[in-house]
């Protein structure tokens, strides 16, 4: 279960996927929205596992006419299909404005017919959207899920200390990308024996091996890799370019991968410190060809920051 696929911020989501079918498991992918509509710096484990034929959308159309229309279709499949949840999911008093929407219509629909021996939630606001799912339909199987950062420091800016009651409730098992993050949510209420410490990882054979140099006079090439958000630091490191610039008759380029919400601000901020010349914008890039980039580079360069919202890693 994730919220958006494939995404190219995510290629660790698109690596587990393939790692799995590598070892024989059958996986199926349940998103609530489209990743992004071209794959062009989509990972090519993407392509070559096919997985776009092991995806499922639950969302729905934009179009209110249209959605209406496919909304009717998707009943009429729960009534013939699985008539025992046809009112549940018309169940206005339980589930509120997931069902005057109609979101819970797409929600539920893909989910007919199928079993599973466990479902893992990425993200842990995603795993509270599925638990309605799975009540619905009445599943037993296991659930695990993983907290990434913003679920459990921003969300509870924004929500309540028991937003996560239900999840404790059901869920066997959670994974965190640190021992900070660990007594984070421990702080809120989940059981230390059932959060265990899984990073983010890479597979290092996929990164070949090539040994840095510097002679005198060569430029110095560095590179950071992240989505223009607040708690990736970015403007921090420019600032600290422009320092570096001034302080320093060195010949040296940034190159910096990436790209999101907050890219006016970047790409403002790298004229107005007058940076240009010492900072090159790559946009989005394939893993592959990043990782061809990083053989290249002399160092990498990875701020992080708590947003002002409370978001961080």
């Amino acid at each position: 279960m994730i919220g958006s696929f494939p995404r190219v911020s995510e290629t660790f989501i698109i690596n587990q996927v393939a790692d799995l079918i590598d070892r024989g498991i059958e996986v199926e992918v349940f998103s609530f929205t489209k990743g992004l509509s071209s794959l062009e710096n989509i990972s090519q484990r993407f392509s070559d596992y096919k997985m776009s034929r092991l995806v499922h959308y639950l969302d729905m159309p934009q179009n209110k006419l249209i959605r209406f229309f496919a909304a009717v279709y998707k009943l009429l499949s729960i009534l013939l299909r699985k008539p025992s949840i046809f009112f549940k999911v018309l169940n206005f008093r339980k589930y509120g404005l997931t069902v005057k929407s109609l979101k819970l219509i797409f929600w539920v629909e893909p989910f007919i017919g199928k079993k599973f021996d466990l479902v893992h939630c990425h993200f842990g606001t995603i795993a509270n959207k599925y638990l309605v799912i799975r009540e619905i339909f009445g599943f037993k199987h296991k659930i695990i899920t993983t907290f990434y950062g913003i679920d459990v420091s921003h969300i509870f800016k924004v929500k309540p200390r028991d937003y996560y009651d239900n999840l404790k409730k059901h869920c066997q098992s959670y994974l965190v990308m640190s021992d900070d993050m660990k007594r984070r949510v421990v702080e809120y209420g989940f059981s230390a024996e059932q959060v265990g410490v899984l990073p983010i990882s890479i597979d290092v054979a996929s990164y070949p091996y090539s040994e840095r140099h510097y002679s005198p006079g060569q430029q110095i090439n560095l590179i950071s890799v992240g989505n223009f958000v607040e708690k990736k630091g970015f403007d921090d490191l420019l600032r600290a370019l422009a320092i570096v610039k001034q302080k320093t008759d060195k010949d040296f380029k940034c190159h910096i991968v990436g790209d999101g919400q907050l890219k006016e601000m970047i790409y403002g901020l790298t004229r107005e410190l007058g940076i240009g010349d010492v900072v090159d914008f790559k946009g989005y890039m394939k893993l592959e060809d990043l990782i061809t980039l990083f053989t290249k580079m002399h160092l990498c360069l990875q701020p992080s920051k708590t947003s002002a919202d409370g978001d961080m890693e």
